[in-house]
């Protein structure tokens, strides 16, 4: 998957050819969260039937808000990698 931003251990990457709604998932070691980037608010993706989430309330937290900071750039770079 490319990564599509990085701050410190945190990795914020898209899956080529993923589903909607525009999306991206945001590693950090063990711990996975997606993130719904489709509207005005970054928000967590709720767990599908695929695969799980595996993270923290902290991990959620962080991953959000890093990409509320960034909304607009992951926008427009994941959207390069949806069908």
């Amino acid at each position: 998957m490319p990564i599509l931003l990085r701050e410190n251990s945190i990795r914020v990457l898209v899956n080529p050819g993923d589903h909607n709604p525009l999306h991206v998932h945001v590693i950090d070691g063990e711990l996975e969260v997606k993130i719904d980037i489709s509207g005005e608010e970054a928000s967590v993706l709720e767990k599908g039937r695929k695969r799980q989430n595996t993270t923290t309330a902290k991990h959620t937290r962080a991953a959000i808000s890093l990409c509320q900071a960034n909304l607009p750039y992951l926008k427009a770079e994941a959207a390069k990698y949806y069908v």
